[in-house]
């Protein structure tokens, strides 16, 4: 899988556990070990190599950055590991900011072409999952459409042919990015680091 080091977007703990109420499916048929790995959801804001100093990576970061806000635009399949099924989202004015900040400070190609928090990694030899997690998503109300958006209905998974039902708080439409983190993204999933946290300040 590589190495590399990350700076990621992430929400307060708080919204992230809700999110990951949805990064839990997990079918018995799985073919590979790789597929369905447990991470932090995370919007991945630059990638470099892993001899990059820390200290050049926090440099990055500008200084009193507030908070960045993120709106959910839509849920996708990809044929890559790490954007196996992800939400795509709206690129505010902040984060918009902040993109071309790290593309001009660390080099156009180390920032993804699309802002997106991934949901799942599945491997290759379990493709075909991938349509089947969105639908199942998609099919049990976890991912409603919603205008000009899709809203994460982040209660426990139903069972696969109920409907879920939004409550308490937990339908997000997006989330507010409260930290930076720098991630050492070494191997699988399970084995990354997170090295340092930036809280970035109230808006």
């Amino acid at each position: 899988m590589g190495s590399c080091t990350s700076l990621w977007l992430v929400p307060s703990s708080t919204i992230a556990s809700k999110i990951e109420r949805l990064m839990r499916i997990s079918p018995p048929s799985a073919k590979s070990p790789s597929s369905f790995p447990r991470f932090d959801p995370h919007i991945t804001l630059t990638t470099v190599p892993p001899s990059t100093e820390l200290s050049r990576l926090l440099e990055a970061i500008p200084e009193a950055t507030s908070v960045i806000p993120v709106r959910f635009k839509s849920l996708d399949v990809g044929d890559k590991y790490f954007m196996s099924v992800y939400v795509s989202v709206h690129e505010s004015p902040e984060l918009m900011a902040l993109r071309t900040h790290l593309r001009q400070t660390l080099g156009e190609r180390t920032v993804p072409p699309i802002s997106h928090m991934s949901l799942y990694y599945i491997d290759d030899a379990d493709r075909e999952e991938r349509a089947h997690v969105a639908e199942t998503l998609r099919s049990t109300g976890s991912v409603v459409e919603i205008a000009d958006g899709v809203m994460l209905n982040c209660q426990p998974l139903p069972v696969e042919g109920s409907a879920a039902e939004d409550g308490n708080g937990n339908g997000l439409e997006g989330f507010d990015g409260a930290e930076i983190w720098v991630a050492k993204c070494d191997g699988h999933p399970r084995e990354w680091a997170i090295l340092h946290k930036v809280p970035l300040c109230p808006a």
